[in-house]
């Protein structure tokens, strides 16, 4: 989230920023290892409390370039994204900084791909695992967005991309017009009453993406 995009977040050690996350820009670098028919493991370098991914470095970055400098076999640029929770508890897996070209990321996670995650299309609206220990916090009167499956399940928005659209966190509220759902499936936008926390069971997340590539986690 291709399902690079989706934060596999793999938390163990060093800290990470777990507050005032919402509507904070962020983006990621992914440098994998493997190949496209036995699969490929990816380092997931993201710039969460370090820096608001400034666009005028973003767009500097080259996949040719990173892969060449790393001496990796892949590397992907995913954002910049957004994100639409208040806060997390999590660390990261290594606080280590490094840097892309003048842009300071950290190892927040690793996340396992295939062929088509790599170079094919992605699939909207299909279930993902995620591996990641990581808990969503979502605070009393605000908004969060939602995927309301035919069989009712809800999956919540973690993160907006503008890589299809320049979505604001404003449109959220009104995106469902937008959104090509399946049938069946509702979006919403809700105004929590109380503070809700989303953990993920035995640290495997279920995630998918709408046409937009805004991501969803199941609540479990």
């Amino acid at each position: 989230m291709n399902f690079f995009f989706l934060l596999a977040l793999i938390l163990t050690s060093g800290f990470a920023q777990t507050t005032d996350l919402r509507n904070q820009r962020y983006c990621e670098v992914l440098l994998g290892a493997g190949t496209i028919f036995k699969g490929v493991t990816f380092d997931v370098y993201n710039t969460i409390g370090l820096n608001f991914c400034p666009q005028e470095e973003w767009v500097k970055l080259n996949e040719k370039q990173i892969k060449k400098k790393w001496n990796t076999d892949f590397a992907k640029l995913n954002g910049p994204r957004f994100w639409t929770m208040d806060s997390m508890k999590s660390s990261l897996l290594d606080p280590t900084i490094v840097k892309f070209n003048e842009l300071e990321m950290r190892k927040a996670g690793v996340v396992e791909l295939g062929f088509k995650d790599i170079f094919g299309k992605r699939k909207s609206y299909q279930e993902r695992k995620v591996r990641r220990n990581s808990v969503w916090i979502f605070d009393a009167k605000k908004l969060v967005y939602e995927l309301i499956s035919p069989s009712g399940k809800t999956y919540i928005m973690q993160s907006f991309s503008t890589e299809v659209r320049n979505l604001r966190i404003q449109d959220l509220e009104n995106l469902k017009p937008e959104l090509i759902l399946p049938k069946g499936w509702n979006y919403r936008a809700r105004l929590l009453t109380e503070d809700l926390r989303v953990p993920i069971p035995f640290g495997l997340a279920t995630v998918i993406q709408d046409n937009f590539y805004n991501s969803y986690t199941l609540i479990e």
